[in-house]
């Protein structure tokens, strides 16, 4: 049986890797078009303190984050909602994207 996945909830903010600024958690599981291909991304995020910058989204996934400085605010519903992005990743057609590799 597979680990149970962490899934963060809105508003949760953390710090990727290779980077030393906060990140606010405004999306999750995302699918995303880079170039001509499509891929799914486990976070969408803005910039800490500073929000959305544009309409400018940082994409990462749960092993890029490197420290979680606070977790957002969580009940039955975002419970629900996080069974609900589980099974879409788990049927989820598109490949994994890699965030460094966005460019």
């Amino acid at each position: 049986m597979e680990k149970e996945r962490e899934i963060l909830p809105l508003g949760s903010i953390c710090v990727v890797e290779g980077n030393n600024k906060k990140v606010m958690i405004i999306a999750r599981a995302l699918a995303v078009k880079v170039r001509d291909k499509t891929y799914y991304f486990d976070y969408g995020a803005s910039l800490y303190p500073e929000g959305m910058i544009g309409d400018s989204v940082i994409y990462f996934n749960q092993d890029n984050i490197a420290e979680i400085i606070h977790e957002g605010y969580k009940d039955e519903e975002n419970k629900e909602m996080e069974m609900n992005i589980t099974k879409w990743i788990d049927q989820c057609p598109f490949p994994k994207g890699d965030p460094l590799n966005l460019k």
